[in-house]
């Protein structure tokens, strides 16, 4: 069966992020991640036209990936505690889910030497940029309309909001996969710990 260029594409973004994130984004090639795939570089350069450009296009991805499944309980009528609730344990899930992917964003923004200037590249970044906005706007609307209602703790709200995404962003950091694992609870537990972070006490 043939596949579209959108499937060809997801399933080298997959693999990319997979290699990258498992042997680091300076160690692996573009011939690495087309033998993991079983195809030529060839194939690769077809969809993207260097390393860095793939990684920007997993960067881009991974805040997609994340967008989608926080957006729903953003856009469901909820009171702002029950929402951010649901937002922060969403973003926790997509995560440890999007493991690969969020860990390659996290060494590229530690440096790796990937950086590249083309046309594609910026117009990538630029989206990502954009995309990144679009994601931190629904907490900050979700916080901003806690405050005013009395249920979140009056602050600022570009200090509150990147303070708890970095500490939903933590499974990043220290998880392992492993079969006992029971990700709700670890998702429940970190997004009680934001939402603690930011409620206004009873």
């Amino acid at each position: 069966m043939m596949l579209n260029s959108a499937s060809v594409k997801g399933r080298i973004l997959d693999a990319a992020a997979q290699a990258f994130a498992t042997h680091g984004v300076d160690q692996t090639s573009i011939d690495d991640i087309a033998r993991d795939l079983g195809a030529t570089k060839g194939k690769i350069y077809h969809h993207f036209g260097s390393k860095s450009e793939l990684v920007c296009a997993i960067r881009k991805h991974s805040v997609q990936l994340t967008l989608e499944r926080v957006r729903p309980q953003f856009e469901a009528d909820m009171p702002p505690l029950e929402k951010f609730y649901a937002m922060a344990k969403a973003h926790v899930i997509a995560m440890i889910s999007e493991l690969a992917y969020h860990r390659v964003v996290v060494e590229e923004m530690r440096g790796s030497k990937t950086g590249g200037t083309t046309a594609a590249e910026r117009a990538l970044r630029f989206e990502i940029a954009a995309l990144q906005s679009e994601y931190e706007g629904f907490f900050r609307s979700t916080l901003a309309e806690g405050i005013a209602s009395g249920h979140f703790r009056d602050q600022d709200i570009s200090i509150a909001v990147r303070s708890f995404l970095m500490m939903l962003h933590a499974p990043i950091y220290w998880y392992q996969p492993r079969d006992t694992d029971n990700i709700a609870a670890i998702a429940n537990q970190l997004a009680t710990m934001a939402l603690g972070a930011v409620a206004t006490p009873q």
